[in-house]
């Protein structure tokens, strides 16, 4: 902890104890509200308060400083524009201010009031219709912000201390140290720079919350903005139009991570790692997250997801990503998956409902799709895939020419009565088709057929095939 020395009443000097070492950022911050007072002082009316009621000079207009060095209840009124709360560096040389400090500003008609202060119990502040600034360098602190029509507009800034922080209705900046913080938000537009353990709540309003701690709890309303770069733990909930950027929280899967609920009918999720993500009914969007745990009951557009993720949701379209290893169950509609780049894995065999999955049209890579038990289409891409589309409905595997050339196998063709096989813009007649299929190889009862694209395509445990199975679709764009 460190001491910063403030510049007090006649002469005198005030020792704010601030949280952090003396080079640490927070501590820099006191160091230059320090400074702006001793260059404004001298147009001061320098007051040392003692507990009670403190007014500025009778029928001044002069802006007041007040001086608070020892634990009580204050009343500020009059013009005050600066407080400072802080043990008396001639009493106390080197220590704290022990007792727990109460201001009042409700009374005070200054538009501008800065407060800087640092107690080893805490300050407990009340503001009125007044923005400013509240700096708190250690102890359990208090600020309650006004919740009039009128309420000014603060920067509060806490140390490590267990703060609680109503901002009242103005917008503000919350910027919270290490401890373990209760902080409320109005219906303003608010910033929350969280490091703590913190419980963060607002119904209203609109919010922009950081949070670099763990293990915190997040409940705020629609088109709030969530930054998680915490280690783990957290707990965030948040309303309609909102968004949430996860980062990276590790891989240990024993850990707690992060859980956010979308409680509103939209909303978004950029990022994370091992995150649960859990929505109603409506339409979302998660993207760029890494091994996350999805549950929607609406309608989810994952893009660019990556690891073992498992989706669940009532119709889903899915942009891949090298690396994807996605298992699907669609609740209630036909889901979309499309293979971007790389290795990918579909796997949607608990799905009731059907799947359209498009293998990657540019560059490498290998794709597994398993369909469920309704029809599926599985399309393969420009790299070698396995296709399985489930014992249930019939399905369709669908190549095109000009993508396709690789070597794919359809490991159950011959499970589902009615499965056919989909061959685009080859140019194909039937008399071309029965060239294809009487020059095909079999081989430990199976049957692989050879197309013009050089396509190797694999049917397992099928013995024969016929043109009937197949379908041609021509001049397709």
């Amino acid at each position: 902890m460190a001491i910063i020395t403030v510049v007090g009443a006649s002469g005198g000097q005030v020792q704010v104890t601030v949280d952090g070492s003396q080079n640490s950022t927070f501590v820099k911050q006191a160091e230059a509200l320090s400074s702006k007072l001793s260059s404004v002082v001298d147009t001061l009316d320098v007051r040392h308060l003692t507990p009670g009621t403190n007014n500025g000079q009778a029928g001044s207009n002069q802006a007041g400083y007040g001086v608070i060095t020892s634990a009580g209840s204050y009343n500020v009124a009059g013009n005050t524009e600066w407080l400072s709360v802080g043990s008396d560096s001639v009493a106390q040389p080197g220590s704290a201010l022990a007792g727990w400090v109460n201001v009042d500003l409700t009374k005070d008609t200054a538009q501008n009031v800065t407060v800087l202060g640092g107690t080893e119990a805490g300050i407990s502040f009340r503001a009125g219709s007044q923005s400013g600034t509240f700096f708190a360098g250690s102890g359990d602190n208090r600020f309650q912000g006004s919740n009039l029509n009128n309420a000014g507009n603060w920067n509060i800034l806490t140390g490590d201390g267990n703060d609680v922080i109503d901002t009242g209705a103005g917008s503000n900046t919350v910027a919270a140290g290490a401890g373990d913080n209760t902080i409320t938000l109005g219906t303003g537009v608010n910033y929350v720079h969280s490091d703590g353990q913190d419980t963060i709540t607002a119904t209203a309003g609109t919010q922009n919350i950081t949070l670099n701690g763990a293990s915190s709890v997040v409940q705020v309303g629609a088109n709030s903005l969530v930054v998680d770069n915490s280690a783990d733990g957290e707990q965030i909930t948040v309303g309609g139009g909102s968004t949430v950027i996860g980062g990276s929280n590790g891989n240990d899967p024993t850990v707690q991570h992060t859980s956010i609920n979308l409680a509103g009918s939209t909303g978004t999720v950029i990022g994370g790692q091992l995150n649960t993500i859990s929505a109603a009914y409506g339409d979302f969007e998660v993207s760029n997250t890494n091994a996350a745990n999805v549950d929607v009951s609406g309608s989810l557009t994952f893009i660019r997801g990556t690891g073992v993720t498992t989706i669940t949701a009532g119709q889903t379209t899915i942009f891949g990503a090298n690396g994807l290893d996605a298992v699907v169950n669609s609740t209630a509609g036909t889901s979309l998956f499309v293979a971007n780049e790389g290795n990918e894995t579909l796997d949607g065999a608990s799905s009731a409902f059907g799947i359209h999955a498009f293998g990657t049209t540019t560059g490498t890579g290998n794709q597994l799709f398993i369909g469920g038990s309704a029809s599926d289409t599985l399309v393969g891409g420009v790299g070698n895939a396995t296709l399985q589309g489930g014992s249930g409905a019939a399905n369709v595997f669908g190549f095109r020419d000009g993508i396709a050339g690789a070597d794919y196998t359809i490991s159950d063709f011959g499970s589902a009565a009615g499965n056919s096989v989909l061959l685009v813009n080859y140019g194909y007649t039937d008399a071309d088709l029965q060239k294809v299929l009487d020059s095909a190889s079999h081989k430990d009862g199976n049957t692989t057929v050879t197309l013009s694209d050089q396509s190797q395509i694999t049917f397992v445990g099928v013995d024969s095939l016929n043109t009937s199975q197949f379908n041609i679709a021509n001049n397709v764009k």
